[in-house]
């Protein structure tokens, strides 16, 4: 599978992720889906792991960062799903999809990546689209 497929399926089930957060909100609290999910993402990993069974060197600097981004994710997927449980998802799942400005704009600070003309105007459309989502 080469990386545009990849990035098609990861649209599509996150697209569907979101309708299925939404849904379940209604009948479990947010802590309820937190667990459940959490659930399937262990199983998942551990999956993963049974077939590829990858080394992991618990002191490598690789191991700090993707420990890190495991609690940044969690966090996020805690308020993910508080924020969806009493927002609207219409509103909701756009405006956290949003996440990658947050990352150009770590990645022009911390890694001294360029922001190019055309990814501040992408910025500034996806800035706007989510005001205009939001307007009711």
């Amino acid at each position: 599978m080469n990386w545009l497929v990849s990035s098609l399926v990861a649209m599509v089930c996150w697209g569907i992720w979101g309708l299925l957060m939404k849904l379940a909100s209604k009948y479990f609290s947010w802590h309820q889906i937190f667990i459940v999910t959490s659930i399937v993402t262990v199983m998942a990993s551990l999956t993963v792991f049974v077939i590829f069974r990858p080394a992991i060197n618990v002191h490598s600097l690789g191991f700090s960062y993707a420990l890190l981004a495991g609690v940044a994710g969690s966090v996020a997927l805690v308020a993910f799903n508080y924020a969806i449980e009493v927002g609207k998802s219409i509103i909701v799942v756009p405006l956290s999809a949003l996440y990658p400005v947050v990352t150009i704009i770590l990645s022009f600070l911390v890694l001294h990546e360029e922001i190019s003309l055309i990814k501040a105007v992408g910025i500034a459309l996806g800035l706007a689209a989510i005001l205009l989502v939001s307007m009711d």
